[in-house]
C-alpha cells in the first residue's frame, strides 16, 4: 500500500432538463445540477501518518453558469487498533 494517494477529477455537464428543477423531485434527478452548463471538481489527498493513523483530506467544488462558485471539503483522521 502506498503512503501517499492524491486523485483529482473534473466534469462538465450540459443540462437541458425541461421540469421544475427545484422541486424536491427535479432537485434530486438532477443532483443539485441547474439548467445550462454546470461544472464540477473534486480533490483527495490520503497521507499515511503511521502504522495505526491515516489522514484524509477532500475538496469538493461547484459552479453553475447563474452561480457562485461552491466550496466543500472535510478532513478524516482514521484511528486503526
Amino acid at each position: 500500500m502506498p503512503n501517499r494517494l492524491c486523485l483529482g477529477e473534473f466534469n462538465v455537464f450540459s443540462n437541458t432538463f425541461e421540469g421544475n428543477a427545484n422541486s424536491p423531485v427535479g432537485y434530486q434527478m438532477l443532483e443539485g445540477l441547474q439548467r445550462g452548463k454546470n461544472f464540477t471538481w473534486s480533490f483527495l489527498a490520503q497521507q499515511k501518518i503511521t502504522k495505526f493513523l491515516d489522514l484524509n483530506l477532500t475538496y469538493y467544488g461547484r459552479k453553475t453558469e447563474t452561480s457562485k462558485t461552491i466550496h466543500t471539503g472535510n478532513v478524516q483522521l482514521k484511528a486503526y487498533f
